[in-house]
């Protein structure tokens, strides 16, 4: 199921998280690939009010969407300063599921490396009553 669009995907997200990482301002970095043939990555932006702080998921699906007309999430990926896959919070597979909800999604794999989930799998009791992309 590993696609040199997956890995090219995480790379991208590690190049990103490298080059940009500050402390309370910047510690992950995602890529959505979409069904277009986009690829968009982006760093979660910190706040000093948590609340106000977004995730660098989200970021990347308003890019998605800003360059391309009904974006459709295919993959995603997030990894943090360590350059480590990580899992996307419970607020970013909500969103993924209106964005891309047949998407594959990288998450940590228990002692080293990554698989790759059906985000089916991460949400298996999904809300689905209007949502948008269910």
């Amino acid at each position: 199921m590993l696609t040199d669009a997956y890995n090219a995907a995480i790379d991208a997200a590690r190049r990103l998280i490298a080059a940009r990482a500050k402390e309370g301002r910047h510690h992950v970095a995602a890529t959505v690939l979409t069904k277009a043939g986009g690829s968009y990555t982006a760093v979660n932006v910190d706040s000093t009010l948590g609340r106000a702080a977004v995730c660098a998921e989200a970021i990347a699906i308003g890019m998605a969407c800003a360059a391309e007309n009904e974006a459709e999430i295919v993959f995603a990926a997030a990894v943090n300063r360590r350059l480590v896959v990580v899992a996307p919070c419970g607020l970013c597979r909500e969103l993924l599921l209106d964005y891309g909800p047949e998407a594959v999604i990288a998450v940590p794999r228990d002692g080293e490396g990554f698989a790759l989930r059906r985000l089916a799998e991460l949400m298996p009791e999904a809300y689905k009553s209007g949502r948008r992309g269910v």
